[in-house]
C-alpha cells in the first residue's frame, strides 16, 4: 500500500487524508507547525494615515486573514483601501469575513504572480503585507521594486510540533511512499526533526510540491524526484496523487 505524506496544517492535512482513504491510499498526517498569534511591528493605522496617496493591504494566505484581519478592523475606517490577496483560498477566506478582494493575479497563486498585475505599477503608495515571519520577501521587494512604501506587519507566526514516534515507525516500515510539501518552512522542519536515514528515504521517494520555489529548495537538498502539483488546495493535490500512484 503507498503511503502519503501531509505536512501541512492539521486540519487541511486531515481533510486531504480523508480523500486518500477513499481511494485505498495510507495518509500519514505529520504536520510540522502549528500556528499563534503576535503582535506586529508596524503601526498599521499610522502606516497608511501618513499618505494620501494609495493605501494597500496584502493578504498572502488564509492565515494571514485569521490573524490580520481583526487589526484591520479595529482601526477607524481607512478610506480608498484596497486589498490584494494571494490565491483563491486567501480570498475566499477574506469575502466569508465580509471583505472584498480587489486585486488579485488571473493566474496562479504565488508572490510573483501577484506582482505581474498591471495596476500595481500604477500610483504606488503605501501597502503592508499581512505575514508570518521569514517569508514573503519576494512580494516585499516586488512591490518597494515597483515603487510603494512597503511594510511587513508580521501577524502570526510558525510553532514547530516534533514528530510522534509512531508517525516516525509507519514512515520507516513503509515501502512506498510520496511526500507532499506546501511550505519550505515544513521542509526544513523536516530535515531538521526526523531521523538521518528516514530523510534520506524521503529524498529517494516521489514529491508533490506546490511551487517552483519548493521544488528548487528540495531539489537542492538532493530529492530524485520532485513533480509539481496541479495547485495548492486539496482537490489539486488528491488529483496530483492520483496521478502520481496511476489512479
Amino acid at each position: 500500500m503507498t503511503h502519503v505524506l501531509i505536512t501541512r496544517p492539521y486540519d487541511a492535512s486531515r481533510q486531504l487524508a480523508d480523500r486518500l482513504e477513499v481511494h485505498g491510499l495510507f495518509p500519514v498526517v505529520m504536520p510540522l507547525y502549528t500556528f499563534k498569534a503576535r503582535q506586529p511591528d508596524v503601526d498599521i493605522g499610522s502606516a497608511w494615515s501618513a499618505s494620501d496617496s494609495r493605501k494597500l493591504a496584502v493578504f498572502t494566505s488564509t492565515r494571514a486573514v485569521q490573524f490580520g484581519l481583526p487589526l484591520i478592523s479595529r482601526q477607524d475606517p481607512i478610506d480608498d483601501l484596497e486589498i490584494a490577496v494571494v490565491g483563491s483560498a486567501t480570498r475566499a477566506s477574506l469575502e466569508a469575513a465580509g471583505y472584498p478582494a480587489h486585486l488579485q493575479a488571473k493566474t496562479g497563486f504565488t508572490s510573483e504572480d501577484l506582482l505581474q498585475i498591471p495596476g500595481l505599477a500604477e500610483r504606488a503608495g503605501v501597502a503592508i503585507i499581512f505575514c508570518a515571519p521569514g517569508g514573503r520577501e519576494t512580494l516585499l521587494n516586488g512591490l518597494r521594486a515597483l515603487g510603494w512604501n512597503t511594510f511587513n506587519a508580521m501577524v502570526y507566526e510558525r510553532v514547530p510540533l516534533q514528530p510522534e514516534p509512531a508517525q516516525v515507525d509507519c514512515l520507516r516500515d513503509c515501502d512506498d511512499l510520496i511526500s507532499i510539501w506546501t511550505s519550505i518552512s515544513a521542509l526544513k522542519l523536516a530535515e531538521e526533526y526526523l531521523p538521518r536515514d528516514l530523510w534520506g528515504k524521503i529524498l529517494n521517494s516521489p514529491a508533490l510540491v506546490i511551487s517552483s520555489r519548493i521544488e528548487h529548495h528540495l531539489s537542492q537538498r538532493g530529492a530524485s524526484s520532485v513533480e509539481l502539483a496541479d495547485g495548492p488546495g486539496n482537490p489539486d493535490l488528491l488529483k496530483s496523487v492520483l496521478r502520481l500512484t496511476e489512479q
